[in-house]
């Protein structure tokens, strides 16, 4: 009981403090505090990118501007992670790691999704609840060229934010309902894995049928391939 009366307190000061920041500042405010999740510190995207959702139904900002400005976030958000891990190193991230969510678990998780992705981690975890940031410090550790971080990281984000964005659009007063039903997220997230594995053997097939060089998918989607 206590428990659940803490969580829903803390649920509504960050909501509290969402909707300030995004009713006075617009797509700064969502800039803004996209890149503080981003960065490690937990500030929920579902709340941030479902308000400015909302605040798209109201007439104030465009849905798929926000989730732009919301990947754009994410990727300054981003590069604070991967500086900490890069001039860092591991013994700062050992010592000072938890305060920004980076706990020793997660570490491990990271690094089995790079040994598993590759690089391409940094484009798969973005559009996974709760783990979307893990990589970010691993990233800068294990020495990821930083340029293709960055654009691994925001195509990975804009999906996501897009489909928050929509959500919050769609959904109107009730966008905060997108907490109770986080369901929602995991099939959403299901249909965007979906799309891009369809596309992907859509893709195969015009190799294979000759419509589509194969050195072309090599130079702009060699991320995939680390699959």
């Amino acid at each position: 009981m206590f428990l659940t009366f803490g969580l829903d307190s803390l649920l509504g000061s960050l909501s509290s403090f969402i909707t300030n920041l995004i009713g006075n500042m617009g797509y700064a405010g969502i800039f803004i505090l996209m890149t503080i999740e981003s960065a490690g510190i937990p500030v929920p995207s579902e709340l941030i990118m479902t308000y400015g959702g909302f605040m798209a139904s109201q007439g104030k900002i465009n849905w798929v501007l926000a989730a732009v400005v919301g990947s754009l976030g994410t990727g300054l958000g981003s590069a604070i992670g991967y500086a900490i891990g890069a001039w860092g190193g591991k013994p700062f991230v050992d010592k000072y790691g938890k305060y920004l969510g980076v706990t020793p678990d997660k570490m491990v998780f990271a690094e089995k999704w790079f040994c598993k992705f590759g690089e391409s981690a940094c484009f798969y975890t973005r559009l996974l609840p709760v783990v979307r940031t893990i990589v970010n410090v691993p990233a800068g550790l294990l020495g990821m060229n930083f340029y293709k971080f960055m654009i691994y990281s925001m195509v990975g984000a804009f999906p996501w934010c897009l489909v928050l964005s929509y959500l919050g659009f769609t959904l109107g007063e009730n966008w905060e309902s997108i907490m109770e039903y986080s369901h929602l997220l995991s099939y959403a997230v299901g249909g965007i894995v979906a799309i891009i594995i369809i596309a992907a053997i859509i893709l195969w097939l015009l190799v294979r049928m000759g419509v589509v060089e194969k050195k072309t998918v090599m130079k702009y989607l060699s991320f995939f391939l680390h699959v």
